[in-house]
């Protein structure tokens, strides 16, 4: 009963966590993704996340796994630190409550409920001191509008 339980709550987290937008940044690592490949276990669901990105520098995560499980010692270190290294790290244990404190948080963080509970007012969203200033900032943040380099040196020259 428990563990049907378990895996139930766990597709639920799952299920909720596909639903999050997307990072318009990428990493290595994403949240949503980490959060996704974790819960899935736990579900006992197939893994859906698992897609080979590759970055900047050429390489993908499966190459630096392949890296690391082929030389002799990774970090060039001993074995005996490394079974160190693994006994330290801890075992996930999850069970009901802490499945459901980790629902309940997703919900919390996807209604806004601080956001609402702790109103900001318009003076911190626009300040007076320098209101175009923080415009651009807030552009260029939720990407409606980048400054290229000729504007940002006359941003740095005028100061406006």
């Amino acid at each position: 009963m428990s563990a049907n339980f378990s895996t139930k709550t766990a597709k639920k987290i799952v299920d909720f966590l596909k639903n999050l937008p997307n990072d318009r940044i990428q990493h290595y690592v994403d949240f949503k993704e980490l959060q996704i490949q974790r819960f899935e276990k736990i579900a006992g669901i197939q893994s859906s996340v698992l897609k080979d990105k590759k970055f900047e520098d050429g390489l993908s995560l499966s190459d630096v796994k392949d890296m690391l499980t082929r030389t002799k010692s990774p970090l060039g270190l001993q074995k005996s630190v490394l079974k160190k290294f693994a006994e330290a790290v801890p075992q996930e244990t999850w069970n009901d409550t802490l499945l459901n404190q980790q629902l309940a948080s997703l919900k919390t963080i996807s209604n806004d409920k601080y956001k609402k509970m702790y109103d900001v007012s318009d003076k911190l969203y626009q300040p007076h001191g320098n209101p175009q200033y923080y415009q651009r900032l807030l552009d260029e943040i939720t990407g409606k509008s980048k400054e290229n380099f000729f504007t940002a040196m006359k941003t740095v020259i005028t100061g406006k």
